[in-house]
């Protein structure tokens, strides 16, 4: 039987930790064909792309990926649960046999003990009494956790960032009743959050994305195939959405802006209330954020207003099957798939008028295009899979 290793990725940028937990998962497994399923111009947590998809694409490519498909922007920019169950659909339709994701705490065992916790009723009942108490969501499902076990290792990897993806992706396979084979990958040299690098080699996104914004040396934290490719000014996207929105809710009335996805609680209020109080997108997004509104849910809310996404898609699962890029090995693979899911997977963009989510995919990458200052970018949306 083959071995189809599956990855979920947004490499924002790709770095060297990026390509180590490529090729540490390709040496564990041994996998016949590998195929990545990666975000596409906006990560999950509503932050801008720093290389686009396409030069991503070509990338992942050239350093051993066989496949990689399309997270469109409506299942990417989702709360982690959703964002977790779109991805491993979409990597269930192209019938991968293993998983593998990088996790603060790489011990499967652990993991799915922390899966079946968060699972039970009870805990959730133990959340709802500690939000009803004013406590942030956070807050309240660790005081949860503790309610539930004494096992101190879990309670202090609970919150983790890709643990906490981990167990999202663990719930989906659960949810999807797919027969895959789990495998995490420690984390190594770098937190998630970690601001500045504290290894010669291997940094965080975050703190490389930080190195960039001031403007600082970064490419030695990042494989030499990137050294010379183009970046995109992450300080003038976000000075040109802070533009955009301002104007967003200078023309659309806030009982409009109220039925956008994320749009919920008061928060257009609360943004149109700092917004003429600030000059810049990250200072705004720092006045809005409260328990009640945590920063990643604020990020991802503010795209959706400027892309004006209907709150239908909110809380929903929604995916399409596209295909950005392929090598032979992933070539001969696509032709061995099921005529079902050869059916569904979209090739070109150029006729497809009736689809909501690749009109939203569409829209995004126009957002994408005009925020970069990257004109020839939203071109390629018309142009078929890269090849290598």
């Amino acid at each position: 039987m083959k071995k189809i290793l599956g990855i979920v990725v947004e490499f924002n940028p790709l770095h060297n930790g990026h390509l180590y937990f490529i090729n540490e998962a390709k040496r564990i497994i041994n996998p016949d064909v590998t195929i990545a399923v990666m975000s596409s111009s906006f990560a999950m947590r509503g932050d801008v792309m720093v290389i686009d998809k396409f030069t991503r694409t070509k990338l992942m490519l050239e350093f051993g990926i066989d496949i990689v498909l399309e997270l469109p922007f409506i299942s990417a920019v989702q709360s982690t649960d959703y964002f977790c169950f779109n991805a491993i659909n979409i990597l269930n339709s192209f019938n991968i046999t293993h998983l593998a994701f990088g996790a603060e705490l790489a011990n499967l065992e652990k993991l799915r003990t922390l899966n079946y916790i968060i699972s039970q009723k009870s805990f959730q009942k133990y959340i709802k009494d500690s939000l009803d108490k004013g406590h942030s969501y956070p807050t309240s499902a660790l005081k949860a956790l503790k309610q539930l076990t004494n096992d101190q290792e879990l309670i202090e990897n609970f919150s983790l960032p890709n643990n906490t993806l981990a167990l999202g992706y663990l719930k989906a396979i659960d949810k999807l009743g797919g027969n895959i084979e789990v495998i995490p990958i420690k984390r190594i040299y770098a937190n998630y959050y970690d601001e500045i690098p504290t290894h010669s080699q291997i940094a965080s996104a975050n703190a490389i994305r930080n190195l960039m914004i001031e403007n600082k040396p970064f490419t030695q934290y990042l494989p030499e195939k990137l050294h010379n490719i183009s970046f995109a000014n992450l300080k003038l996207a976000e000075d040109n959405l802070f533009l955009l929105l301002k104007h967003t809710f200078n023309v659309v009335p806030l009982s409009k802006i109220k039925t956008f996805f994320g749009v919920n609680e008061g928060i257009e209020n609360r943004i149109a209330n700092f917004l003429d109080k600030t000059t810049n997108y990250q200072e705004l997004i720092s006045l809005i954020e409260t328990k009640r509104y945590p920063k990643n849910r604020i990020k991802r809310t503010l795209l959706h207003i400027i892309l004006q996404t209907p709150k239908q898609f909110e809380n929903q699962y929604h995916s399409y099957l596209r295909i950005l890029g392929f090598s032979k090995q992933g070539e001969k693979y696509i032709k061995t798939l099921p005529k079902e899911t050869k059916e569904k997977i979209v090739s070109n963009l150029k006729n497809i008028t009736n689809c909501d989510i690749i009109n939203i995919e569409l829209q995004a990458s126009k957002l994408y295009s005009l925020i970069t200052n990257n004109n020839s970018f939203y071109l390629n949306e018309f142009i078929g899979p890269i090849k290598i």
